[in-house]
């Protein structure tokens, strides 16, 4: 019976009572991003720097966009592609299921992750296709944000 009570006793002084645990993880806000990507048929490269601003719903989110960057040939020519166009694009189709994203602009999709142990970065990895110039492309590699 002191047992019982001992266990009883124990059990309420660690269940406290403010009901704080882990964070939950939110994707609500404006995120400072950028990509590494590559067309490995080409050989050409993308680099870039952004925002995206998005809005979470359960596990659901969308929002918008924006980046700058440039794209380079293997020959170091450097162009504006539309991974580099700085106009404003929608971010549509977003699902979070536990510390996993993915969502969609519309010539990419994106895969990722909320690094271990922090609430406000993400890595992952992205493709993107288009045609310039009656070349078709497709881009791969990281992207990552961090939340402002």
């Amino acid at each position: 019976m002191i047992i019982l009570g001992v266990f009883a006793l124990a059990v309420a002084a660690c269940s406290g009572g403010d009901n704080t645990g882990p964070e939950r993880l939110s994707l609500n806000g404006t995120w400072s991003q950028s990509g590494d990507l590559k067309d490995s048929a080409t050989g050409d490269s993308h680099i870039h720097v952004g925002t995206f601003a998005l809005t979470q719903s359960g596990d659901n989110f969308s929002g918008s966009g924006e980046q700058s960057g440039f794209c380079s040939t293997t020959t170091a020519t450097t162009y504006t592609g539309p991974l580099a166009d700085p106009t404003p694009f929608a971010v549509v189709g977003g699902v979070q299921v536990d510390r996993e994203v993915t969502f969609h602009r519309d010539i990419c999709d994106y895969q990722g992750h909320f690094v271990a142990g922090r609430t406000d970065r993400l890595n992952g990895t992205a493709t993107c296709h288009y045609t310039r110039n009656n070349v078709d492309y497709t881009f791969t590699g990281q992207w990552q944000a961090t939340k402002q």
